[in-house]
């Protein structure tokens, strides 16, 4: 059976000094490259078998979940809470204390343009700190999934897996029946396109027993509901159950503390935490100490705080791409967004601006024109030499999203996802609500204004 585990190599590759374009400066320096090596199959000999075996308990659950194709980076990250809060909450009964959460690899997202990149099954330990992740509840990357069913199978020939039940959730057609919203779901018809059994995860030799469509509207916990209506009747020492479409799937505890608990254990893998704070470092001499930010070793020690400073730039988030046709209506011009940006500056005193956008080539130069007098920076990810693999389009990402949650203030975008998961970073630092929750309005007298939701942490 060809499923992959994943493992890195670190390359090294030696990029351009600092170079001048107008008043913008381009910051690139040595960087430590971590490079997916050649994918090699699960079951191969050469792979040292997990130490699982040691001690396994009675009866294993192991909980997978996808969402929709075309959903972003940052949307996934909002349903892995949710589906971890439920997952936590589901191991309180006895029946489901062995339960796991396996973690969907990312392959080749939407917003992911580095074509030239191997960008197909990307796992959580690239982006993120796992340790930190498991200790809010029981959760394996793709890859540990694949070592735990091979130290556990009788069978360690190549074999094709088949998951024990998978459920695809849809809306209901009408979703508020006389009015009224409520928690329900109901087994329905799978249409032409929906009933594929094979193919999960792109592994084409991941297949499944059962497959059936749910009409679903509720919260996560709705789900213990289905896994009981549905479970099989002589149930095995292990069952595996997919959910597929979970962005269907509510909040449990939408801003609770408990949602928070599970956001906060989400620390960024600490190479990628690294590079932003080397460029925070070099370009504005901020670090954690200096800004005081809130960053204790373990996310558990983390309490109430306000006294966060911030480095001496501003950052903004600005969408451009899909958003200046989806959400046109909001969306500034490029002219009113740098109008925007020398307000505040202006106020603050500070001449320093990071920017963190989709933005094209020509519409950085324009941005850049707009703002002459201010001192524009922007990370730029190694690119490729020699055949080499760069940093993925992810791993630029929260970067990108460091510096930005250390900033001594943060404007971003309305209804962006990428802002949000900025704002909630910073509530973790401890920044006063003011520095953060700011939007981009649509034009530069800041008319036709729509204003991003706010919820403050909760401890």
């Amino acid at each position: 059976m060809k499923l992959y585990r994943h493992f890195t190599i670190p390359v090294f590759i030696l990029l351009c000094l600092k170079f001048p374009v107008g008043e913008f400066t381009l910051f690139c320096h040595s960087i430590d490259v971590f490079m997916e090596a050649k994918p090699t199959p699960f079951c191969s000999p050469q792979i040292n078998p997990t130490n699982f075996t040691k001690d396994i308990p009675g009866s294993i659950t192991y909980i997978l979940y996808d969402v929709n194709p075309v959903e972003g980076f940052n949307l996934r990250r909002d349903v892995y809470i949710r589906m971890a809060v439920f997952v936590k909450n589901l191991r309180k009964d006895e029946r489901y204390k062995n339960t796991k959460l396996v973690l969907p690899p990312f392959s080749d997202l939407y917003h992911w343009r580095s074509r030239y990149l191997d960008q197909s099954h990307v796992f959580w330990n690239t982006f993120f700190d796992l340790k930190s992740m498991k200790r809010y509840t029981d959760v394996l990357d793709m890859w540990e999934f694949f070592n735990e069913i091979k130290a556990i199978s009788k069978d360690k020939r190549y074999q094709d897996f088949a998951i024990d039940e998978v459920y695809r959730l849809k809306h209901f057609q009408e979703m508020f029946e006389n009015g009224v919203f409520e928690d329900k779901f109901e087994k329905t018809k799978c249409g032409a396109a929906e009933g594929g059994q094979d193919g999960f995860f792109h592994y084409s030799n991941l297949t499944s027993k059962r497959f059936t469509c749910i009409n679903f509207q509720g919260s996560a916990s709705l789900l213990k509901d289905l896994l009981e209506k549905f479970k099989p009747k002589k149930p095995g020492h292990i069952r595996t159950v997919l959910f597929l479409n979970t962005e269907v799937v509510l909040h449990d505890y939408w801003g609770n503390d408990e949602f928070w608990r599970a956001r906060r254990s989400m620390r960024f893998n600490e190479k990628l935490v690294e590079k932003a704070n080397e460029f925070r470092i070099e370009n504005f001499n901020a670090t954690d100490e200096l800004d005081a930010v809130q960053r204790p070793e373990k996310w558990e020690d983390e309490r109430e705080y306000r006294n966060a400073v911030g480095g001496d730039y501003i950052c903004a988030h600005l969408r451009r791409a899909d958003f200046l046709y989806g959400r046109e209506r909001t969306t500034p011009t490029l002219r009113s967004a740098s109008g925007q940006i020398k307000r505040v500056a202006k106020m603050l005193g500070i001449d320093q601006i990071f920017l963190s956008s989709d933005c094209s080539r020509s519409e950085l130069m324009d941005l850049l024109a707009f703002m002459k007098r201010l001192r524009v920076y922007k990370y730029l990810p190694p690119t490729r030499t020699d055949g080499l693999n760069a940093l993925k389009d992810g791993s630029i990402a929260i970067i990108d999203q460091i510096i930005c949650s250390n900033a001594r203030y943060f404007i971003g975008t309305y209804e962006s996802t990428f802002t949000y998961r900025i704002y909630e970073e910073r509530e973790i630092l401890g920044f006063q609500p003011r520095t953060t929750f700011n939007t981009f309005c649509k034009n530069e007298d800041l008319t036709e204004c729509e204003k991003n939701s706010q919820w403050p942490i909760v401890y």
